[in-house]
């Protein structure tokens, strides 16, 4: 498993983060703020969240590797 915490700032990011996560489906990641715990492959999930603050975001799967290589534009 792999954590980290991220952050979306605004629309564009979140659909940009969305792509990206569109591209490794085998790959389980979840974004937890405060009490709530969203897919990461939702934009209506992640778009629900409080996203002046940063996340933290769970994935476990294959090809963790270069999910992670592709995240880091994300990463605080």
């Amino acid at each position: 498993m792999y954590s980290t915490d991220i952050t979306i700032k605004g629309i564009d990011a979140a659909r940009a983060f969305v792509a990206l996560t569109a591209k490794y489906p085998q790959i389980r990641i979840t974004l937890n703020h405060n009490e709530y715990s969203i897919d990461a492959h939702s934009i209506v999930g992640i778009l629900s969240l409080d996203l002046d603050k940063p996340v933290a975001l769970e994935a476990e799967g294959e090809e963790l590797d270069s999910f992670i290589e592709e995240l880091k534009p994300f990463t605080v």
